[in-house]
């Protein structure tokens, strides 16, 4: 691959509280070229600090007012020049070694289009909570639930323009809109049995606010525009899902350690 090998968004607004934990997971990322791209939507807590701090070491710097964290990546991804893209919250991290071994299966599976992976979860002060260790990708599955860890996840550039990009009028299901048109489109996902980054779950991230009425509004929205169908079958299918998926995820618990510190080492020595 010629110049940048991986770009990487980071929208921010007023997550000083973690944002520099996330922008330095990024930029001790080792044996890639990553552009890494940050978008502020005009923060009025200490974080245009933290991004004057690394001003030199992140690729593009982007702080002025926009509509939201759709508009943001919007903006972000115009200036993203490398064939492998995705994007980071500014309260959640990768484990080191991630961006290499995104770039390693890219090169192992050129059928493949979007690769994402299981997922950990902390909390505010960074405390092991769960994991979700994911069954193999199903389109039929995350087409209807959006079980895809967005913050795991890395996709072909051209696969992403191919569909229209991120449609910025939208405020929490971005992520879902945007794999649901490339899942329709035709183009492979994969989920990778390993661990690529961390996501924090606390009360003011809009994951956890999701679940509000605007939240499943436009979880709705992007099913009827692209015409999915939720059947009452469906419901079941949804449920054992569900119940496969924290099945799995309570046997990881019993055999792999209980916090993100055990995978920082391990991912740094493996790859």
């Amino acid at each position: 691959m010629s110049g940048h090998e991986i770009a990487l968004i980071t929208p921010s607004f007023n997550q000083g509280k973690f944002v520099e934990q996330t922008i330095r997971s990024v930029l001790s990322q080792q044996g890639i070229d990553c552009q890494y791209i940050v978008v502020d939507g005009g923060s009025t807590d200490h974080t245009a600090e933290i991004l004057q701090r690394y001003q030199d070491a992140i690729d593009v710097t982007i702080a002025e007012p926009d509509r939201g964290q759709a508009d943001a990546l919007v903006k972000g991804f115009a200036h993203a020049r490398a064939p492998i893209v995705g994007y980071l919250n500014s309260d959640d991290y990768l484990l080191p070694g991630a961006l290499q071994r995104v770039l390693q299966e890219f090169e192992r599976r050129p059928e493949v289009d979007v690769i994402y992976s299981h997922r950990i979860f902390v909390d505010e002060q960074d405390r092991f909570l769960r994991y979700w260790s994911l069954p193999r990708h199903s389109n039929y599955v995350n087409m209807r639930w959006d079980f895809i860890p967005q913050e795991t996840c890395f996709w072909r550039r051209s696969a992403m323009e191919a569909v229209g990009g991120i449609d910025a009028d939208l405020q929490f299901a971005m992520d879902y809109d945007l794999f649901v048109r490339m899942m329709l489109a035709g183009y492979r996902f994969y989920r990778l049995d390993d661990f690529l980054s961390v996501f924090r779950d606390h009360q003011a991230s809009k994951t956890v606010r999701q679940m509000n009425t605007l939240g499943v509004q436009e979880v709705a929205l992007v099913q009827r525009r692209n015409r999915i169908r939720v059947r009452g079958y469906d419901r079941f299918i949804a449920a054992g899902y569900y119940t496969w998926l924290q099945t799995r995820s309570a046997r990881l618990c019993q055999r792999l350690p209980q916090g993100p510190e055990v995978f920082r080492h391990r991912v740094a020595a493996n790859y």
